[in-house]
């Protein structure tokens, strides 16, 4: 169950809420400056992105729109749509546009799916054995690391000017508050799923069910491991291993970096080009090492943490690298291109993990920049839709498979995918994937957007976060 991810996990919100009046371009200039001669060079303000093309508006200084809403991104800790726009949350105010980047919430989701795919296809369906043809599926946990990268970059594109620009307890509470209401009730919700299916499995016991195949509340869902989920410390090396829902390691990973991001964003944000370089040189040096420590990256419940970190505090530094970015035609058509098939050449030839997350940090800048084929063919609207819901995706898929684990075994014994051979492993596998996408979209509805919304309104928002 090694390389659960998610980040980005991720985490980053996603842009919902109606349009409001249109601000030309040049009016937001003054801002552009403050986030960097670098980005505005890069001219992401009035750039060609998704809003643009879809009302037909091109070129510089024509009015982008302006959306409102609760969050900056649409990057869900797994999901995407980054942008700076105007919002009713105070500590956001000072940010006025948000540039949309629909070609990474795109992203978000499909690497969502294909983490899936890695932890369906392995115990699960033993007779499902693509790792003799390729490495890509078998190395789906670098996806994570994905993640984290993506996480970071987002982080500094929406929030690092409210902080080198005013930062306080204020805004540190209410950056804090907002992202713990972004991740934490969807995690929540689902552990309790968990903790209810151990309920089911006793109650089963207790008629003489499956007592030899059902351990309960034992292992990786023991009580002791019930308490550091909750609180988010399973990837603090307290466990010998991944525990309850074993994906959300990353979520408790990221959530310290969360915690670490307004004194980041201090340090990294106000130094130079050179001092940059070397912070993206130091973490995936640690990145090696910790690749060194067990031969690969999947590095989850013990250093799961400094994994986090590093591809954190890297995606935070390539946002001060836009701007050099666009001066190599790093967001040309061909570049991304060249990059997603370099990202899918690397993994299927199996080459050692450390290698993966510099290619990740170019496609990430160049999906950002880019505005031609490429990022219209990611804007499909089932794609984006796809990484709107991925952080359900990303937490939801463990339940679904316990859930099934437990109904084959009380029916027939033993786990159904040990009855498939190869294609209709594959077919169970599809049809798995589609049950997955269709409980998340009713999760993030219900679960995720609802609850999210529900804590920014409360009471005690009003007298503690936003006073």
């Amino acid at each position: 169950m090694g390389g659960f991810s998610r980040h980005s996990s991720m985490d980053v919100p996603d842009v919902r809420g109606t349009r409001v009046p249109r601000v030309p371009c040049r009016s937001l200039q003054g801002r552009a400056d403050r986030w960097g001669e670098d980005a505005a060079r890069a001219g992401t303000h009035g750039t060609t992105h998704s809003a643009d093309r879809k009302a037909g508006r091109r070129g510089p200084g024509r009015p982008l729109p302006i959306r409102q809403g609760r969050n900056i991104a649409g990057l869900q800790p797994f999901g995407m749509t980054v942008a700076f726009q105007k919002t009713k949350e105070p500590f956001l105010s000072s940010t006025a546009n948000i540039r949309h980047i629909e070609a990474l919430t795109a992203m978000r989701g499909l690497a969502a799916i294909l983490v899936v795919i890695f932890h369906y296809s392995g115990g699960f369906l033993p007779n499902f054995t693509p790792s003799q043809y390729t490495a890509f599926l078998s190395k789906g946990y670098l996806w994570v690391d994905f993640f984290f990268l993506l996480s970071g970059y987002v982080m500094a594109h929406a929030y690092a000017a409210d902080f080198r620009d005013r930062a306080s307890a204020g805004t540190v509470r209410k950056f804090i508050f907002a992202r713990f209401s972004r991740i934490y009730p969807l995690h929540l919700a689902i552990l309790l799923a968990f903790l209810l299916l151990e309920l089911v499995k006793l109650l089963l016991i207790s008629f003489g069910i499956g007592q030899a195949s059902f351990p309960v509340f034992e292992g990786a869902r023991s009580v002791e491991s019930l308490a550091s989920n909750v609180l988010l410390l399973q990837t603090t090396g307290l466990h010998g291993g991944l525990t309850w829902n074993g994906p959300a390691w990353s979520i408790g990973a990221e959530w310290f970096a969360y915690l670490a991001f307004p004194i980041l964003v201090v340090g990294i944000m106000k130094r130079g080009m050179v001092a940059s370089s070397l912070m993206i040189a130091l973490s995936l040096l640690g990145l090696a090492l910790l690749s060194g420590m067990g031969d690969n990256l999947d590095v989850t419940y013990d250093y799961g943490i400094l994994r986090c970190l590093f591809g954190f505090v890297i995606g935070m530094v390539l946002h001060r690298f836009s701007g050099l970015a666009t001066r190599f035609r790093l967001g040309s058509d061909a570049a991304a291109i060249a990059l997603l098939a370099l990202t899918g050449v690397l993994m299927h030839a199996g080459v050692r993990d450390i290698a993966i997350p510099p290619v990740f940090a170019l496609l990430i800048l160049s999906l950002s920049l880019n505005n031609g084929r490429v990022s219209r063919g990611l804007s499909h609207p089932a794609l984006v839709w796809l990484g709107t819901i991925s952080y359900s995706v990303y937490l939801s898929h463990m339940l679904i498979l316990s859930v099934i684990n437990v109904v084959s075994v009380t029916m027939l014994g033993k786990p159904v995918g040990r009855f498939l051979e190869t294609g209709p492993s594959l077919l169970l596998l599809a049809g798995l994937v589609g049950l997955v996408i269709a409980l998340s979209g009713w999760l993030y509805v219900n679960v995720e957007a609802r609850a999210r919304s529900a804590l920014q309104k409360s009471r005690f928002a009003r007298r503690h976060v936003y006073r």
